[in-house]
């Protein structure tokens, strides 16, 4: 059995710092956002893979945010959330016209 730090990391997901995780935070509140499987509404925010190249349907700026349900009993914790860009990523380096590079995320 593996530890979840010696998961592979991918190296298409953009790590989050604590200023990001704290915005994706915000949003979830704003929409009201809580766990399908057991109506929780905290969660805990992991890596954000960019989906714009990978999805037509999808924003040229958006992004699936990897959420886990802080409700320990919750029997599918797992989930996400598509956001822009401009939600929840630094807002200086967006001014400057920079997107985020996909560096490898650092295991929770």
């Amino acid at each position: 059995m593996h530890d979840v730090d010696d998961a592979m990391v991918r190296p298409e997901l953009i790590a989050l710092d604590w200023t990001a995780r704290e915005r994706v935070r915000e949003q979830i509140a704003a929409k009201g956002g809580y766990c399908e499987c057991c109506g929780a509404r905290e969660f805990d925010g992991g890596a954000a893979l960019y989906l714009g190249f990978l999805f037509l349907d999808e924003d040229h700026d958006a992004y699936m945010v990897a959420l886990t349900c802080r409700n320990r009993e919750c029997a599918k914790p797992r989930t996400g959330i598509v956001l822009s860009e401009k939600d929840f990523l630094d807002g200086e380096r967006l001014s400057r016209g920079e997107n985020a590079s996909p560096a490898p995320a650092s295991p929770r």
